[in-house]
């Protein structure tokens, strides 16, 4: 990652301010009340403005290196548009830019941009879009024209539609060959059920797509009302006020905000779900619906994700049932807020005949959570860890503006920077086990395995015991199509 002078300072200044520049030197903070501190570090704020068609401009100078980077944010996606083929919105997405957009034909478009030696680029998502453009300082009045034009006036040319067509679909049939693509595809499906929040693209949806499904979708989507533009670098206020007039200042408001995400109106059906593949190692991915974004207790779940699963070899899932039992070859897990309901998982890979002790092991790493808290130093290590990777969201003007943007586009309190690490520091070692207790229920996992025969069958036979965790589940056999789950 490129860091500039002034990104190394202000990463500088917010770790002295939690602990004596720890992040970047690798020295423990010795004073933990310093960490209060931090919520007087404030980055740099960029310049703020808003067009009459509700766009919202953040503007950062930054003259060291004559480059200008940008991005434009746009409210909505694929959550906001479950009346078209699956998979449609990434197609946009990927198309605006693909495509072709505005004089430029595909191929001139990438011939042009390779010649000024910049790059423009786009996607769409569940929540919402980006269009991001980078260039030299020199080149920034023609490369925002193309980037602009990217945005607004994609051309969605027919013969990019169907290269993309072909790629997904050969991706889509190489799904089998990957054990932890269908261990998720299958986990979504059985937890999510048939909401938008589990929609998984097959062959029949990418056959659907149409030029015409595009632009239609583009038209609904893209839009000026809520939406964000960030830039950043070596170019002046006025520069970027003309430009953004001249290409945006005509884009036509639509007057309404979008309406909340669809909600999550599925209960899933605690059991052991086992797909049978010819696979020497089995996968497992197993958990249940969780939360929404910013519950009250979020401090108290990044601390619980760190100390159960989130932290690699220093979590207890991973020393647990790795590190002292080799029961698995890789294993992680925790709490994923969500838009509507995130999901509690564990994901893990082990041997054919170890799926069962990995999985009971596994949940005896969250039982033993549930049943007595973590230890005050156990905690305070997370606490430093999450302490030490903080600052490095501001290792740049352009990540600070982005995330600025970010956070604001998906309603974040305005003052979550300063407010979190303090959060963080005041979480308690009992808060930690609360989180375990009442956000976790080993008794409705939907536990899937991918795994052969002989992985089945030494399942099987252990789940019989009485003591089992598992002797009150189902067991049920699906098969895998592209990513259908079914009996």
């Amino acid at each position: 990652m490129n860091r500039s002078r002034l990104s190394i300072a202000a990463a500088c200044v917010a770790a002295l301010l939690i602990g004596g520049c720890a992040s970047l030197g690798g020295m423990a903070p010795e004073d933990p009340q310093r960490a209060a501190e931090v919520a007087s570090f404030k980055p740099v704020q960029p310049e703020r403005w808003t067009l009459s068609n509700g766009l919202t401009v953040l503007y950062l100078q930054d003259n060291e290196l004559p480059i200008v980077t940008g991005k434009l944010f746009i409210r909505g996606g694929s959550l906001w548009a479950t009346d078209v083929p699956t998979g449609s919105v990434s197609a946009m997405g990927d198309q605006m830019r693909q495509g072709g957009a505005g004089a430029l034909s595909a191929d001139a478009l990438d011939n042009e941009l390779e010649k000024l030696a910049a790059s423009v680029s786009s996607t769409m998502s569940q929540e919402f879009g980006a269009v991001a453009f980078a260039s030299l300082s020199s080149d920034f009045d023609r490369v925002f024209s193309i980037f602009s034009d990217v945005a607004l006036n994609p051309r969605f040319e027919p013969d990019r539609l169907m290269l993309w067509k072909g790629q997904s679909l050969e991706s889509i049939r190489r799904r089998k060959e990957d054990p932890s693509t269908v261990a998720s595809v299958a986990f979504m499906q059985l937890v999510y059920g048939t909401s938008p929040y589990g929609r998984v693209a097959v062959e029949g949806d990418v056959a659907a797509i149409s030029r015409d499904v595009l632009m239609k979708l583009h038209e609904r989507l893209v839009r000026p009302d809520g939406a964000i533009l960030v830039v950043t670098g070596r170019v002046s206020r006025e520069q970027v006020e003309r430009a953004v007039e001249r290409h945006f200042g005509s884009w036509r408001a639509r007057g309404s905000q979008l309406p909340p995400a669809p909600p999550v109106n599925f209960t899933p059906k605690p059991g052991v779900y086992f797909i049978t593949l010819p696979f020497s190692q089995a996968t497992v991915q197993m958990g249940q619906l969780g939360v929404p974004r910013l519950t009250p207790d979020y401090p108290q779940i990044d601390i619980f994700n760190e100390v159960f699963g989130s932290s690699g070899f220093g979590s207890r899932l991973m020393v647990r049932v790795r590190t002292e039992l080799g029961l698995s070859y890789g294993i992680y897990g925790g709490i994923a807020p969500g838009v509507a309901k995130g999901t509690n998982s564990v994901f893990l890979q082990t041997k054919a005949d170890s799926v069962y002790p990995a999985i009971d092991e596994s949940i005896g790493v969250l039982s033993a959570l549930q049943s007595a808290p973590p230890t005050d130093q156990e905690v305070q290590e997370k606490k430093e860890a999450i302490r030490n990777s903080y600052v490095f969201n501001f290792d740049s003007p352009a990540d600070i503006v982005a995330r600025l943007a970010k956070l604001e586009l998906l309603k974040y309190p305005a003052d979550y920077d300063q407010t979190y690490l303090p959060k963080i520091e005041a979480v308690s070692p009992p808060e930690v086990s609360e989180v375990a207790r009442n956000r976790w229920d080993p008794s409705q996992f939907v536990i899937v395995v991918v795994g052969n025969e002989k992985a089945l069958q030494g399942l099987e036979q252990q789940m019989k015991q009485g003591n089992s965790p598992l002797s009150k589940f189902d067991l049920k056999k699906l098969r895998f199509e592209s990513a259908i789950v079914g009996q």
